[in-house]
């Protein structure tokens, strides 16, 4: 990436990546990939990507300092990937001079992970920009039933990551939806075979606007980036007003 310095870390063995600009606005985002997004020790999917990486170039041009991490990989948003979001967090604020109250981008499963964390940890988080979210485990679950080599992969991740055993996966995974406090911004990719609007962002949406938080949903098709890059600053900046408030 252009005008900035990566830097690479790990804890607990999982690669962590932390991007700084030329000229640093103090502000920090968290930016988080979905199942098969990898981080590695010099480079990343998101980083590596051509869509993707333009939404990281035009926020280190403005400024921000981003951070990343594989949390244990296809995570599914599992405890130990929540525990240990939440301890590279901690490294980050406390190695650079950084306003606290940051910014969140989250794609797929990573939402689901970034969403938990903020409500178990009640992290304060300026705004969310969620890139068509997993929030609904049991929902997926019974959704790719029907898609058996997709579902069999799906067992096993699941089974690895939440720590027990697959028979007992349909007791395990919950379909509450976690809570924001903070703004959110939503882009759905239509064509997302996965992760469908109804059952995840809609209802994300639904949850958001019944506690009266601040939710935007946008219906997007394919290319997302650049298209999306702007719009995503500017929410970030309307939530900018107080360095010593989150919203």
């Amino acid at each position: 990436m252009q005008n900035a310095m990566t830097r690479s870390f790990q804890l607990d063995r999982e690669n962590c990546l932390l991007h700084i600009p030329d000229q640093p606005n103090g502000y920090l985002i968290l930016y988080l990939g979905d199942a098969g997004h990898y981080v590695e020790e010099d480079r990343s999917f998101w980083g590596e990507h051509r869509g993707r990486a333009t939404l990281l170039q035009a926020l280190l041009d403005k400024g921000y300092t981003l951070y990343t991490s594989r949390i244990y990989g296809n995570h599914w948003g599992s405890e130990p990937a929540v525990n240990l979001l939440n301890r590279v967090y901690q490294y980050v604020i406390r190695q650079e001079i950084l306003n606290p109250y940051i910014h969140v981008i989250a794609e797929g499963m990573g939402a689901l992970a970034a969403l938990r964390w903020h409500e178990q940890y009640e992290v304060p988080i300026r705004s969310f920009v969620l890139l068509t979210p997993c929030v609904d485990m049991k929902g997926l679950y019974a959704q790719e039933r029907t898609n058996q080599l997709y579902f069999k992969r799906l067992t096993r991740e699941i089974s690895n990551a939440y720590k027990c055993k697959e028979d007992d996966l349909d007791q395990v995974i919950t379909g509450r939806l976690p809570k924001a406090e903070s703004p959110i911004l939503l882009f759905h990719d239509m064509a997302n075979p996965h992760y469908t609007v109804h059952e995840h962002s809609r209802r994300l949406e639904e949850k958001q606007q019944a506690h009266q938080h601040h939710i935007e949903l946008k219906l997007v098709i394919q290319p997302i980036f650049p298209r999306i890059n702007s719009k995503v600053i500017q929410f970030m900046n309307s939530y900018e007003k107080s360095v010593s408030e989150p919203i």
